[in-house]
């Protein structure tokens, strides 16, 4: 007890709403913090099912339970523990979501040594609820903008941790209606405030997604996006450059919501949506792959709880007759979706599942390029992110056969060279000099035109003499 008294208070935030089958694992996870000064708040916004009767089993001291009297909304009910929180520290975490067991130490730690940051946020595995499998881990950029903010949902609730005094601003709350994208709101005027953001690197909560869920009211739920988006782009504080985003970002949000009404088989209101985007940003839809089709191909790939390619064809035979290069956009679709799906099931232990993906989309004739590389990198950042980077080189040496029986040898080394190369970078960034010249030149092996790029050499040759970004 004396110990948690040189430590600060960590006020963790659930707000729930028929959360009875998966809230006491979110709380279990809280409980399991190593960081034992906390209060857990559970915000109940009136669910009609046994969400309090969950909540309430638990007898530690530090689990308080609320429940509103009407609906309003998560946002506000995250509001609503934050007026009636004690900690230095605000956590947030959704009913659906775990934390890693150090998730609140970690941000302690990381906020005590950075005093001028407001808001952290960490990297985070998505779960596919059904079978608790990983589908991959997320990482939000590292210096997180403005722009991204507004234009994705780059940082969800459960990755939040804030200082109070900013958790406090009630601006970023109001007006207390319930809409959906509320977080855009938050995030986007948290930053214009003043806060500064910060990612911490390592995965350290899991999100996961349930399978086969539907929406209703799709129109209403994109307008209250938009609406969200607008409030940030309208604010006298948002530079010129992000409100000129208008277009894209509305378009983003539009998107997405085509593809649920097309996955749920609303074929109009998909329609609808595309319609309105060809209004504003036609280009979205032109050449191949067309970056409506890119985006929709990773929607296919993220949703675990269909067959990719019987979801893809589903969504194609719906879109509008008068879309351009409508089969040549699917070709490539059904190739690099499944090739996408290959990689992340290669990492995370499903070997066999992986030969399957990547031998479909050897039927369509995949063929590796710049793109799938970034891809496939990222991919494979996420896991070293959570393994280590020598987990991901024993994983591709042992794997080796395999992966140049699909992409080649020479496919097989500019994947390799990729991953080094950025993990040298990263290295670079936080001052971590000493591996990085053995790590470039095992990529210089691997791919020698990367000896020409200009800013690789940069860091390789400061490296050689300890001088790192942080120096």
């Amino acid at each position: 007890m004396d110990a948690m008294k040189n430590t600060p208070l960590v006020s963790v935030i659930i707000p729930a709403y028929n959360g009875s089958d998966a809230i006491a694992a979110a709380i279990q996870s809280v409980l399991d913090q190593t960081h034992a000064n906390f209060e857990l708040i559970v915000v109940d916004d009136l669910s009609p099912d046994t969400t309090g009767e969950v909540v309430q089993q638990f007898s530690d001291a530090r689990v308080k339970y609320i429940r509103h009297e009407m609906n309003q909304g998560a946002s506000t009910a995250r509001w609503t523990g934050i007026t009636r929180s004690a900690g230095e520290i605000v956590a947030f975490l959704d009913q659906d979501d775990t934390f890693h067991p150090e998730k609140l130490e970690a941000h302690v730690k990381f906020l005590a040594e950075n005093p001028e940051v407001g808001f952290s946020y960490n990297p985070y595995y998505e779960r596919v609820h059904s079978s608790n499998s990983i589908r991959t881990v997320a990482m939000p950029p590292q210096n997180i903008s403005l722009g991204e903010l507004v234009l994705g949902f780059y940082l969800p609730p459960s990755s939040w941790v804030v200082r109070r005094k900013w958790a406090l601003i009630e601006e970023i709350w109001y007006p207390q209606v319930a809409m959906r994208g509320r977080e855009i709101i938050v995030c986007g005027k948290l930053f214009m405030a003043g806060c500064q953001f910060a990612r911490i690197d390592r995965v350290l909560h899991s999100r996961n997604y349930q399978a086969g869920r539907r929406f209703g009211a799709l129109e209403k739920k994109c307008e209250d996006e938009l609406a969200c988006q607008e409030t940030i782009f309208s604010d006298p504080r948002c530079p010129q450059e992000v409100s000129n985003m208008r277009s894209i970002g509305n378009s983003a949000i539009r998107a997405m919501w085509a593809n649920v009404a097309f996955t749920q088989r609303e074929t109009a209101v998909g329609r609808k949506f595309l319609w309105d985007i060809a209004q504003n940003a036609p280009g979205l839809f032109y050449g191949v792959p067309a970056p409506y089709t890119t985006f929709l191909m990773g929607y296919c790939v993220d949703d675990e709880s269909h067959d990719y390619e019987t979801l893809l064809e589903s969504i194609f035979k719906q879109l509008p007759p008068e879309m351009p290069s409508v089969l040549e956009n699917y070709l490539w679709a059904v190739a690099r979706g499944n090739y996408v799906r290959g990689i992340r099931a290669l990492f995370w232990n499903r070997a066999d599942d992986a030969e399957r993906y990547f031998s479909l989309g050897d039927e369509i004739g995949f063929q590796t390029d710049k793109e799938f590389v970034l891809q496939a990198t990222h991919e494979m950042l996420g896991f070293a992110m959570s393994n280590g980077v020598e987990a991901v080189l024993t994983r591709l040496g042992s794997l080796s056969n395999q992966i140049e029986k699909h992409l080649g040898k020479y496919g097989t080394k500019r994947l390799i060279a990729s991953f080094l190369v950025n993990i040298a970078e990263q290295k670079y960034r936080n001052g971590e000099t000493k591996k990085i010249p053995g790590l470039l030149l095992s990529a210089f092996r691997k791919r020698p035109k990367y000896i020409a790029d200009r800013g690789v050499l940069s860091f390789f040759i400061k490296s050689m003499f300890g001088i790192g970004n942080r120096s």
